[in-house]
């Protein structure tokens, strides 16, 4: 602001001197622009807000998601130029915006751009359309928020972190098993069982004869006045742990070579065997040699029977990635020391599984079982080869492909 009425001083000295009155308008039009802007810089970025409303965080691939955009000048000072930098994950496609920039310094994020001009109290909602979402998951922000003059200069910048992050699971389908009418894939739970789980508490139930001490609840039995006994569901089959190979290509996994469309097809028939062992009763648990936005080595869900276990692995799917962490046999060897023996562990995979097959006969002896889902075009072919060796192995295909499955077919 000194700097403009310096600048006006100068032109009116040099207008009384040359006796140009156009200099003396020239030099009122200067402060009265230095003022004006000067507002803009002190008070242009007061009582803006801007929000973003993703009309979901959860979505399936091939979902069309809605994104809302709002900007709101709640002060009396109108604003000629209002600027909206928002980071997009990269891979979205906005309908409105079919070319959008990318931030290469920012994990190639996508740039949202949008420009308004704000009268006093004015709100303007501008509605996006994200078409045909991928699987992953996809963070926003944060904003670069910035008010210019009438010239375009600008006035004053702020940063907006408004993290958020938008989760796109891979479809489920049906499975269909060709030569036999029961899954062979994993257990089906029974529906009672002579034994109980002492992990699933269920409540209380009056003291019986031949009731443990260690089962009466003590603290109900004072509560209520009366000697109670803990009540646990019974147990029902063996749980089942789906493990994804993350590696596609033969070789070292430092490589980080993959192949995309093969770990695309890992991730839907995955999704569609979680819905069908969930769907025949089993504790379903997920596994993959994977970052999965996570310092951690291995991508982890513990099993569990419940109807949000689904929504968990859709979550862990949608955010693995084709670059393997570790090789397969370490997480092999890491599950043997985080389940217990009993467990059916599911290992699904799209390359030659020859190097993998002494770490599964080994969880064999220890007492896991063990069955191969191979993907791809020779998985026939090495799905015989390993049941050859003793390995129980299947052949999954998509029907007709990954990006419009509408079923999985397994072969024995």
């Amino acid at each position: 602001m000194a700097a403009w009425i310096a600048l006006a001083v100068v032109m009116v000295v040099a207008a009384v001197v040359a006796q140009a009155p156009g200099l003396l308008l020239i030099a009122a039009l200067t402060v009265g622009y230095g003022s004006v802007t000067g507002l803009w810089s002190r008070y242009g970025m007061r009582r803006v807000e801007y929000t973003r409303q993703l009309g979901t965080d959860r979505a399936v691939a091939g979902d069309v998601v809605d994104l809302d955009v709002t900007v709101w000048n709640r002060k009396p000072l109108p604003l000629p130029w209002v600027t909206a930098d928002d980071l997009v994950g990269h891979g979205l496609t906005v309908r409105e915006r079919p070319q959008m920039d990318v931030d290469y310094e920012r994990n190639l994020a996508q740039v949202l751009r949008n420009g308004w001009a704000l009268a006093w109290y004015e709100r303007v909602v501008r509605h996006f359309h994200l078409d045909d979402v991928r699987r992953g998951a996809y963070p926003f922000g944060p904003v670069q928020l910035r008010v210019r003059d009438i010239l375009g200069r600008r006035a004053v910048d702020l940063e907006l972190e408004m993290p958020d992050t938008l989760v796109v699971a891979p479809p489920s389908v049906e499975v269909r098993y060709a030569e036999r009418a029961v899954a062979p894939l994993g257990e089906r739970r029974a529906a009672s069982s002579l034994t109980a789980d002492p992990a699933l508490f269920a409540g209380i139930r009056p003291f019986q004869p031949g009731d443990s001490l260690r089962q009466i609840h003590w603290r109900a039995t004072a509560r209520l006045g009366a000697t109670v006994s803990r009540r646990w569901e019974p147990a029902r089959g063996r749980q089942v742990v789906v493990v994804i190979d993350a590696q596609t290509v033969d070789g070292p996994h430092w490589q980080m070579s993959f192949d995309e469309d093969a770990f695309e097809e890992l991730c839907v028939v995955a999704a569609s065997l979680a819905r069908r062992l969930l769907a025949d009763g089993a504790s379903l648990g997920m596994a993959a040699a994977s970052f999965a936005g996570s310092p951690q080595k291995f991508a982890w869900l513990a099993p569990r029977a419940s109807l949000g276990q689904l929504t968990r692995a859709g979550e862990l799917l949608a955010r693995i990635g084709p670059v393997a962490s570790a090789p397969l046999p370490d997480l092999l060897a890491w599950l043997m020391r985080r389940v217990a023996p009993g467990t059916n562990m599911i290992l699904l995979t799209a390359r030659e599984p020859a190097t993998v097959l002494p770490a599964l006969r080994r969880m064999q002896r220890t007492g896991y079982g063990v069955e191969l889902v191979l993907v791809g075009a020779d998985a026939a072919e090495r799905a015989a080869a390993a049941r050859r060796v003793g390995i129980s192995a299947s052949s999954a295909e998509l029907q007709p492909n990954w990006e419009h499955p509408r079923a999985v077919a397994v072969a024995g």
